[in-house]
């Protein structure tokens, strides 16, 4: 079971990996072939760790509710 900082600081988190996402899929778009391929690249890893956080958000979120 996570204490209520580590639960906070997931949330904190999880939200800024879905900001940087959000970020990132801007810059895929850019004119620059190169910045895009590259933004490309870190958008992915992006992805997975945020749904990563949001896996253990959600985990943390259900173990609250059942204790």
């Amino acid at each position: 079971m996570l204490n209520a900082s580590d639960t906070r600081n997931i949330e904190m988190t999880s939200q800024a990996a879905s900001l940087l996402v959000q970020d990132l899929q801007g810059l895929v778009k850019s004119a620059n072939p190169l910045l895009a391929d590259v933004a490309l690249e870190i958008l992915q890893q992006a992805v997975q760790i945020e749904q990563r956080l949001k896996r253990i958000e959600s985990i943390a979120h259900t173990e609250e509710n059942s204790a």
